[in-house]
């Protein structure tokens, strides 16, 4: 593969790279990532071109901490290999906060990076290209019922636990899906803005001076409420986890009124995608699956996501 790819980079993006390094970071199964020198390279089969359309306008716009795309020979943003998008990024050298968390001045800092792509009102072109929900949700109803059915039957210890995990919680599992699948149907209002859709910690880098977000596959044209869910708890130690944090992070951020309603579809909406989306992965035969499936009981769990949306 590497081969191949350092052929494409060259015939698509005129870059002779030496050595390619995977990165194995995150949830995006439909995505692999390297390290190319001082570039980020992604091969992805998930989001929609909405990704480096959206970055390359907030750098444009001069929003810092978004790093904007390499382009191709021919001017564009990405180029497509084997049906997939082929894109390159700078690469940035730094910590990820999800493995060091942030300091009280850096939450402000954060408050105020994501201010500024909500801010950032897109061009017509830009909103087209936007999807309204994240297209990951479309499939979370089926993928659920996926889950369910294997689990009847489980082949393995690890899957006899989790098993247990959603009988014990199967109630609570319930009434996520039915409020997510009420509200989806409901005109929830709310101003649209440029929405990053998954800006929890694991996606945010800390180099000296700037944060950096990362990982736009997810973007949406969507109200706040669709980011700002991961900074009002339930989010483990990718979010914040004290009083304090939270009210760094919007004091960066800014007054802004939230919709309740808004809040527990978006809630609700995580949650699914979560439990069921880690169930998944933890049915498979990845070497760190106990860890994955710790996560699923953090979600379901007391302080996770799927209480506060029905809160």
């Amino acid at each position: 593969m590497t081969e191949k790819l350092r052929a494409w980079l060259a015939e698509d993006f005129g870059l002779q790279v030496g050595e390619l390094e995977q990165v194995h970071e995150g949830a995006d199964v439909a995505a692999e990532v390297w390290r190319a020198g001082s570039y980020a390279v992604k091969w992805s089969g998930g989001g929609s071109d909405a990704g480096p359309l959206s970055t390359a306008y907030l750098a444009s716009r001069g929003v810092q901490g978004v790093p904007a795309p390499v382009p191709t020979l021919t001017g564009g943003l990405w180029s497509e290999r084997e049906g997939r998008r082929l894109s390159v990024m700078p690469w940035i050298t730094g910590e990820r906060a999800s493995d060091t968390g942030l300091t009280l001045d850096q939450w402000t800092s954060y408050g105020a990076l994501l201010a500024a792509v909500h801010r950032a009102a897109p061009p017509a072109e830009l909103q087209a290209a936007l999807p309204p929900i994240n297209p990951i949700n479309a499939r979370m109803p089926a993928l659920t019922r996926s889950v369910r059915a294997r689990l009847t039957t489980p082949a393995d210890a690890v899957a006899e636990e989790l098993a247990a995990v959603w009988e014990a919680h199967d109630d609570l599992i319930a009434a996520v899906l039915e409020q997510c699948a009420d509200l989806s149907g409901r005109d929830l209002g709310g101003t649209a803005v440029l929405c990053h859709a998954d800006p929890h910690l694991a996606n945010v880098l800390i180099a000296p001076g700037q944060l950096h977000l990362i990982d736009w596959d997810d973007v949406v044209l969507a109200p706040v409420e669709q980011d700002l869910m991961f900074f009002l708890g339930g989010m483990g130690t990718i979010g914040p986890t004290t009083d304090a944090e939270e009210k760094a992070f919007f004091t960066g951020y800014g007054p802004v009124d939230l919709d309740p309603t808004r809040l527990r579809y978006y809630r609700s909406a995580r949650a699914v995608e979560d439990f069921a989306g880690w169930s998944d992965y933890v049915l498979t035969d990845a070497p760190d699956r106990q860890e994955r499936l710790n996560v699923v009981k953090f979600i379901l769990g007391p302080n996770g996501l799927a209480v506060r949306a029905l809160a």
